[in-house]
């Protein structure tokens, strides 16, 4: 009698942003929802959260299967959009320092901007603004150097934000901020995976993101990450 065929296992990494992804506990909110979307789908999976640059490389190569990322046209050269579960909102946070009104977009010129290692999310804002970029490896220690006035902005990247300067326990209590805008995370799936010649399992890891379940695990975890 022959055996039940076995699902094929696929492997998935994250991004080591926070809340997205931590490589220290190998935990986050991507890794949780790609989790929920992969079990409703009936797909097994493997998993890991490792550095941003990485994850993207391997997702070209096909080595990283199905990631959760900002959408954006490159990646669509190398992998297949499922869906557009949430969307992150970008700003900059600064000290108001005596400031009276709002500052606008020349008021960053030449100051320093803390940004997040290995996004890009910011280019266009530095590029017109011309701020100076410093690399910071996460949202905590950006606010850090803010508060010990070694940053003169940190971007903020919601959801994540909230829940990283909670931590700082009240420490930078007269912020101000500076709307840049929205960008939508995509669920993709590499085109030189196994996984993307697989119409039907595409199919149903689509219909589990898109689902009201999908709606409500994603809202559930936003509620814990920020």
């Amino acid at each position: 009698m022959a055996l039940p065929a076995l699902a094929a296992s696929y492997h998935s990494s994250s991004q080591d942003i926070g809340p997205w992804g931590d490589g220290a506990s190998q935990d986050g909110l991507a890794p949780r929802f790609i989790r929920f979307v992969a079990q409703q789908a009936g797909l097994t999976l493997s998993q890991d959260v490792r550095p941003l640059p990485r994850a993207i490389e391997e997702l070209k190569r096909g080595h990283n299967a199905l990631a959760l990322v900002t959408a954006s046209p490159e990646r669509a050269r190398f992998a297949v959009e499922l869906c557009r579960p949430v969307s992150i909102r970008i700003s900059v946070l600064y000290h108001r320092r005596g400031l009276v009104s709002p500052v606008d977009l020349p008021w960053f010129r030449l100051r320093s901007l803390g940004v997040l290692r290995g996004t890009h999310t910011l280019d266009g804002f530095i590029a017109q603004s011309g701020a100076t970029p410093v690399e910071v490896s996460d949202m905590p220690q950006g606010f850090r150097m803010l508060q010990a006035g070694r940053l003169d902005a940190m971007m903020c990247v919601r959801p994540g934000c909230g829940h990283a300067l909670r931590q700082m326990g009240g420490g930078l209590p007269n912020l101000a901020e500076y709307a840049h805008g929205d960008e939508p995370m995509a669920l993709y799936v590499s085109k030189r995976s196994e996984l993307a010649r697989d119409a039907v399992m595409l199919g149903k890891l689509k219909a589990a993101c898109l689902s009201a379940a999908g709606k409500r695990e994603m809202a559930d975890l936003l509620a814990i990450y920020d």
